[in-house]
């Protein structure tokens, strides 16, 4: 199901990533920008093969097997990621994945609901990240992107019970251990820099 797909990688690149607790808020910022498309773990992670692991493979000196050792991690947190929510809460955020995409889209014109879809990531690779990517958006239509969002991710804020996000919490820790457990204390500190640069404000809303 897409929607099973879309939970599941945004749940672990959030957790991945190492950016404090995970919300439903956190889903939602990746999850509505992923409307069109999705991957499967499957395609996800061949995706990953084949550019050689993305961030993992810039580290210096990383070896092939601790890139092996690192993908089975990532692989095992998605599937314990995936039986969190229940049915009921998948359906809930297929819902709002809906009812989103389809005011997204009336905000848009044709061309930019095609780039949109361009946008959006397929068989594991990236193409970018939503409509910051479209051309040609005016200020109103910026202005009610966000507020759809926004209504979005405290809609998908309520999906998720308390104890759901404490278990996706104790996955990212327990998952960013055994990843830094692979990794040399420089590989470590490439990794954090890594990740600081593709998240500026993330150590100042840690502090």
């Amino acid at each position: 199901m897409k929607i099973n797909r879309l939970l599941i990688v945004s749940a672990v690149s959030v957790m991945i990533g190492g950016g404090g607790f995970i919300t439903s808020k956190a889903l939602a910022d990746q999850f509505l920008v992923a409307q069109n498309s999705a991957p499967s773990i499957e395609q996800r992670e061949s995706g990953e093969r084949k550019r050689g692991g993305g961030k993992l493979d810039r580290l210096s000196g990383i070896t092939e097997a601790q890139k092996t050792q690192l993908q089975q991690i990532k692989s095992a947190s998605r599937q314990q990621i995936e039986a969190i929510p229940t049915a009921a809460q998948k359906a809930r955020m297929e819902a709002i994945r809906n009812d989103t995409k389809a005011k997204m889209d009336a905000v848009l014109t044709a061309e930019q609901r095609q780039q949109l879809a361009q946008s959006s990531p397929a068989g594991g690779e990236k193409k970018g990240r939503g409509y910051p990517k479209i051309s040609g958006l005016t200020d109103a239509q910026k202005t009610q992107m966000r507020e759809i969002r926004s209504a979005s991710r405290q809609q998908m804020d309520t999906v998720l019970t308390a104890e759901q996000k404490a278990q996706m919490e104790a996955i990212r820790t327990d998952t960013k251990a055994k990843m830094d457990a692979v990794l040399t204390a420089e590989q470590r500190q490439e990794l954090e820099q890594m990740r600081q640069q593709k998240n500026p404000n993330r150590q100042q809303r840690q502090s």
